[in-house]
């Protein structure tokens, strides 16, 4: 679990529970599961694609290039859904259908990482070893499951705290544990998002905190508060990984429970513990 200040993109918390002693939360690489949705999100509405309340239809699957993608279980269709209705729900099949629309190409996912959240290019300077995530370019199946944080797209705790980060405030601040003022170190820059970007990713993750499904866990925070879940299939595993991020205030967190299972069952109520101290 990662915390930053996301006024300042200082860490203000970092915890691994491991036996190996690996810094997972800033060394990870693992998929991000439907966190990845904010970024993509981004992608859509940067892109002119839809919009928070654009359309996004939400089928019970979705094809592409030849590779079937369904939602969770028990997850009604709603062909009339829009984006803020698909990422609260946190709808797969919605992404996967925008995905081809113009002017989308295999690279847009990556540019939106790099230039809009300063991920994937591996010039972070926290202080420590940290690594920055990866958004590789893809064609096939995997550019349409990197859309929902599957496929070849690795993140840890450390970068989806910076994606929250990024996208309530509307710029990339990179994250640093150690303050660059005691060796003048650069710290890595990057365009940051639009005022009207931001400002409908801030709703859509309010809504997920106050509606969809990261509202169990979230319920009783005060303050203005937000949230994404997720949970990431992984090979020969039979778990998936639970992932979920959110903010309060200005704090962000992320967490990552390996085989945790839903977002909101593992790795929320540590995020939650965390915005809790943090207020």
């Amino acid at each position: 679990v990662v915390a930053v200040k996301p006024t300042t993109g200082e860490v203000l918390a970092v915890a691994n529970h491991r036996d190996d002693g690996f810094n997972a939360a800033f060394e990870g690489a693992q998929p991000p599961g439907s966190t990845m949705k904010i970024l993509t999100s981004a992608m859509l509405i940067d892109n002119g694609v839809t919009s928070m309340n654009g359309p996004a239809p939400c089928p019970n699957d979705a094809m592409w290039q030849g590779q079937t993608f369904k939602n969770l279980k028990n997850m009604k269709p709603n062909l009339n859904a829009t984006l803020a209705n698909s990422f609260i729900r946190s709808c797969n099949t919605a992404f996967i259908k925008l995905i081809d629309e113009d002017p989308l190409t295999d690279e847009s996912l990556t540019a939106e990482a790099q230039t809009k959240f300063g991920l994937g290019r591996d010039d972070w300077k926290t202080g420590i070893t940290s690594v920055d995530g990866s958004v590789p370019a893809e064609s096939g199946p995997d550019r349409a499951a990197n859309a929902i944080g599957q496929g070849k797209v690795t993140m840890n705790p450390l970068n989806m705290a910076s994606v929250t980060a990024t996208a309530i405030t509307g710029t990339f601040r990179q994250p640093y544990l150690v303050s660059p003022k005691l060796d003048d170190r650069r710290l890595a820059t990057a365009e940051g998002l639009r005022a009207g970007t931001a400002d409908q990713l801030k709703q859509m993750m309010r809504l997920t905190a106050t509606q969809g499904t990261a509202a169990p866990v979230m319920r009783g925070l005060g303050g203005d508060i937000g949230a994404k879940t997720g949970s990431a299939e992984v090979d020969n595993v039979a778990t998936s990984n639970s992932w979920f991020t959110g903010f309060r205030d200005d704090v962000a967190a992320a967490a990552m429970t390996e085989q945790g299972g839903h977002g909101v069952d593992a790795a929320g109520p540590i995020v939650k513990a965390v915005l809790t101290a943090g207020g």
